[in-house]
């Protein structure tokens, strides 16, 4: 779960790039789309610090998990493509701890990193998971993505 944010820098486009904390109080950078005041729980966020490491999280505003059944077990893989106008990626997912939110799921990572990087050169992206897809635009990503891989202690290509 990240906590408080320390800094933030709105990015042309939407996307922003932040530096919060960790349970911990390490440093974790963050660079996002900003928020739908229609769909809140809609995101897609690439951070990078604290005891995580280099994560990408989506989530695509499913439901899932509104019917309070949740399971203690540890989160199976899932199929995601990521469906850019360039081509599609096809990787796998893992639902994120409760903490970062219902029906948040993230990849972890060298996988993390290059997909980021694959964020950073295009327009914009389908994410597919199941039944749910969320079309986003990836204008000011490069330059938030930039912001995060410069403070970045992890050295990940993307």
């Amino acid at each position: 779960m990240i906590h408080t944010i320390i800094f933030a820098a709105a990015i042309a486009g939407g996307w922003q790039f932040e530096t919060a904390t960790d349970p911990l109080g390490l440093p974790v950078y963050v660079a996002a789309v900003a928020p739908d005041a229609e769909r809140p729980d809609v995101a897609l966020k690439y951070l990078c610090g604290g005891v995580t490491g280099v994560v990408l999280q989506f989530n695509l505003g499913d439901t899932d998990y509104q019917d309070g059944q949740f399971s203690t077990d540890e989160p199976a893989w899932e199929d995601v493509r990521f469906a850019f106008p360039e081509g599609p990626y096809n990787t796998t997912a893992k639902r994120a701890p409760i903490a970062d939110g219902l029906a948040t799921y993230e990849i972890k990572g060298s996988d993390a990193a290059f997909i980021a990087g694959l964020l950073q050169d295009s327009a914009s992206v389908s994410i597919t998971r199941e039944n749910a897809t969320f079309t986003f635009s990836l204008d000011g990503a490069a330059a938030a993505i930039d912001e995060v891989v410069s403070a970045c202690p992890f050295k990940y290509r993307s």
